[in-house]
């Protein structure tokens, strides 16, 4: 197997995904990882002992690059990788490029899955009853018909069933109120569509305020919605953990930390969104995910972790088979 990581994509120095690269191969003798970026930079961070394969790319995606300088420059570090995949010279993707640059790019050169309309980001997000699930779309797409959102569904349902290991992943929508009635027409039509699918364990519409409890295993979303409930979840666990470290460090609340020290590394361990910090793009023909601009050795290391299971069930292939 044969993994690229873009090491120059995003604002990482690339001593952090090449720190997760080296490890990863330690656990993995049978991945090939292959490094993309500025070739004498690259082997600033190496030692004699690695054993990575580099590709040089001279250029780097920039944040106020045109959607069409995406496309044209082909000597980004963005774009070689994902060429890499799209001639067939390794079998997935990784890189924490801009959300816009990725999706240009990997939908461009990676092609959709036929009868597929939209790329969509898949996420995990941890919730409270331990069980997480999958959000998707966060950002790829800022408008979403009907058809698209069933087509989310099914995509993640099918991540659920094989690589999550869930029998009957639970579906639903995320909507401003429960009832059948609200939001958008598209909501309303997707609604009706899903409930029709027999095939599918949708429940209906969730609101915001049930999504991180876990109601669901799968929250379907157009890409502005969906990024919106993203970063605002991430926003408010980073809050929440800055919040408990400044309070437990007051002396007069020691005690009370030593007393509750269990307590709290369970609930920081369980919503960290690192442990899990990989987003899909699912609906194309190939493996491609990426993970955030500023990641740093923990978030890359669990993309790769994640990037492995996607190649190894063939997402690409399972969607193409079970998709109608």
């Amino acid at each position: 197997m044969r993994l690229v990581i873009d090491v120059c994509g995003g604002e990482a120095v690339p001593s952090e995904p090449i720190a997760a690269a080296r490890a990863f191969l330690k656990q993995h003798k049978d991945v090939v990882i292959v490094l993309v970026g500025d070739e004498k930079i690259i082997k600033s961070y190496l030692n004699s002992n690695d054993r990575f394969e580099i590709v040089h790319a001279k250029d780097v995606v920039h944040s106020n690059d045109s959607v069409f300088s995406f496309l044209r420059n082909h000597e980004t570090s963005l774009y070689k990788s994902v060429e890499l995949v799209a001639t067939g010279k390794a079998d997935g993707v990784l890189s924490n490029s801009t959300t816009a640059a990725f999706t240009v790019v990997a939908t461009s050169l990676l092609k959709l899955i036929p009868g597929i309309n939209k790329p969509a980001f898949m996420s995990y997000i941890p919730t409270t009853n331990l069980k997480g699930m999958l959000l998707l779309d966060e950002g790829a797409n800022v408008e979403c018909t009907a058809d698209d959102l069933v087509q989310f569904a099914k995509m993640a349902n099918i991540y659920a069933k094989v690589i999550s290991k869930i029998p009957s992943p639970s579906i639903m929508i995320a909507n401003i109120g429960s009832e059948d009635t609200k939001g958008l027409p598209y909501h309303i039509e997707a609604n009706k569509i899903l409930k029709a699918d027999k095939s599918l364990n949708y429940t209906g519409f969730i609101e915001g305020n049930h999504i991180i409890r876990g109601d669901a295993n799968i929250v379907v979303a157009d890409g502005y919605t969906g990024n919106i409930i993203l970063k605002t979840l991430e926003g408010t666990l980073m809050a929440m953990k800055d919040l408990l470290k400044v309070n437990f460090k007051k002396p007069i609340n020691i005690p009370g930390y030593l007393l509750s020290k269990r307590v709290i590394n369970t609930i920081t361990t369980t919503f960290d969104y690192k442990n899990y910090a990989a987003a899909f793009v699912l609906g194309l023909s190939k493996v491609a995910c990426k993970t955030h601009g500023n990641a740093k050795e923990k978030e890359f290391s669990s993309s790769l972790r994640m990037l492995r299971e996607a190649v190894i069930n063939d997402l690409p292939s399972l969607i193409k088979n079970n998709i109608k």
